[in-house]
């Protein structure tokens, strides 16, 4: 796929996600993605390796893409690949998703409910 199509359409197979720079595009393994953090216009995708890569789109536009997988939306920042999840935490602080790399990401309380609903399907699908 040419580089003007990937950064109009950005792909995403069952297990690999398109991911695009200034001299190429490449692919990633959705299930190497921890988290993706979204940040105005661009995104940060947090790899298992340690590798960030940011991309010029909204955290919706993966969001879409990302809907038949494991990703579920915790926050208006946050799309975490439920396959890195370790707990789910309700602390005086906030609410939180424990990941198994120890990381934390937030959980707002307009998703709590949502994330709690979800916790239990993945963890009674995986039982």
């Amino acid at each position: 796929m040419n580089n003007l199509s990937s950064l109009l359409n950005p792909s995403v197979s069952a297990d690999h996600l398109e991911l695009v720079n200034a001299k190429r595009s490449f692919f990633i393994r959705t299930e190497d993605v921890i988290f993706i953090r979204g940040d105005v216009n661009y995104v940060h995708i947090v790899t298992k390796s340690g590798k960030v890569f940011v991309q010029a789109k909204t955290l919706k536009s993966f969001e879409q893409l990302l809907r038949k997988t494991d990703f579920v939306r915790t926050h208006k920042s946050y799309l975490v690949n439920f396959r890195h999840f370790a707990d789910y935490q309700i602390t005086d602080n906030g609410t939180f998703i424990q990941l198994l790399d120890g990381k934390k990401v937030p959980v707002s309380k307009r998703r709590r409910q949502y994330v709690q609903t979800s916790v239990i399907q993945k963890q009674s699908a995986v039982h």
